[in-house]
């Protein structure tokens, strides 16, 4: 979700309980998996976020209010793997989030730059795809502005990859030479882009 704030654009971001399965402790956009009853199609990955954000932070969204942002699909290889579609979805300044306490047990609005700054000293805890879109939505001057360089389909997908590095799996995409490398070092290389489901 994402408003507009005293010093741009913010998003809402909510930190997973101890007792979450998937990341727990870390600073995420409310969201989750598609269930069965979400649909089929495209349609469900819309029908997925409402009712996760209804469920994580007690606010109501419309299906036709979600902008597609980004996608992103976890290396081959893992044990589970999870292909994820990201939407922008405008909110009131006043939209006050209520946390479900069992996913999600803090909430804030922050904006991206604040976010990254944050991350750079160590805190919050965020995971690769919320540093990248931090990124991405931090050139944002609002909301409109990055609603406007969104289309309207779903995203292409950036693939990452798992590097071994002094011993250690480490999570990497393609920079602009085709190189895997961290994030942080380098942009996205278009390459890394491709509409492909998970194996």
């Amino acid at each position: 979700m994402v408003r507009d704030g005293a010093d741009g654009l913010e998003v809402l971001m909510g930190r997973r309980s101890a007792a979450s399965l998937f990341l727990p402790g870390f600073w995420v956009f409310p969201g989750g998996r598609v269930e069965p009853g979400d649909g089929d199609g495209d349609g469900r990955w819309r029908a997925a976020a409402v009712r996760e954000v209804r469920e994580e932070v007690g606010l109501e969204l419309s299906p036709a209010s979600l902008v597609p942002f980004d996608r992103w699909l976890t290396p081959e290889g893992l044990p589970r793997r999870f292909d994820t579609v990201f939407f922008l979805a405008p909110v009131d300044g006043d939209a006050a989030p209520v946390r479900d306490a069992h996913e999600i047990d803090e909430t804030r609005w922050v904006t991206p730059a604040t976010l990254l700054g944050e991350a750079r000293e160590g805190l919050p805890v965020l995971s690769y795809p919320t540093l990248a879109q931090a990124r991405r939505l931090g050139t944002a001057t609002g909301v409109a502005d990055a609603v406007a360089a969104c289309g309207t389909a779903l995203p292409p997908t950036t693939i990452t990859t798992i590097v071994e590095v002094d011993g250690q799996p480490v999570m990497h995409v393609a920079g602009p030479d085709g190189v895997p490398r961290r994030f942080g070092d380098g942009p996205v290389h278009p390459s890394e882009l491709a509409q492909r489901p998970p194996r």
